[in-house]
């Protein structure tokens, strides 16, 4: 997958907690360290299962997002 694929996932991730705004207002440091987290992850095809499955939004991350902790907590604090 692709840097720019990555990308994508995470901004949808981020756009179903409702934190898309937050995500990019984050220092380009920030953002390059999520992308590689998210890069490192084994499960994009679950990821994207995942979003059609919440297409209205979702109150958390699946158990599985290497980011999950880090979206959650912008969105409890943003």
């Amino acid at each position: 997958m692709t840097e720019a694929q990555t990308a994508c996932l995470m901004q949808g991730m981020a756009d179903k907690l409702g934190v898309e705004g937050a995500i990019g207002a984050l220092p380009v440091a920030q953002m390059d360290k999520m992308v590689t987290t998210c890069r490192a992850c084994t499960r994009a095809d679950d990821c994207i299962l995942w979003m059609v499955e919440h297409s209205t939004g979702a109150a958390t991350t699946p158990d599985y997002c290497l980011n999950g902790e880090y979206l959650e907590l912008m969105r409890n604090t943003g």
